[in-house]
């Protein structure tokens, strides 16, 4: 079980690649730590996966790091997103708002992007 847990809020696909960064700085911060990264795509935020070749380095970094990527089923849904459009390693869950809780109840800090 990580001692440090991380949840990065992304509810603006403006700032995707602002929380991509983030957890790439709290991992270079945490070396040698045991510690658990999440980042979760919801709302607006969304519609990066449709311009996701934007960032998709900085994801692969990520995702290479040891960050798991969440992406919200719901918003896919009201923002019209093809759920096909989920990149290689990222995750889904059905209701972004309902991991929150559960996760911050679980230990991890939420940090909105």
């Amino acid at each position: 079980m990580a001692d440090w847990k991380l949840v990065l809020h992304v509810p603006e696909s403006g700032r995707f690649e602002v929380a991509l960064k983030v957890a790439r700085n709290f991992i270079k911060a945490m070396s040698g730590e045991n510690f658990s990264v999440r980042i979760l795509v919801n709302a607006e935020g969304i519609t990066i996966l449709k311009r996701f070749s934007e960032v998709e380095d900085l994801y692969r970094e990520a995702v290479k790091d040891g960050v798991t990527v969440y992406f919200c089923e719901n918003a896919m849904r009201a923002f019209d997103v093809d759920p096909a459009l989920v990149p290689e390693n990222g995750k889904t869950v059905p209701a972004g708002i309902r991991v929150l809780v559960e996760w911050q109840n679980e230990g991890y800090r939420y940090v909105r992007a």
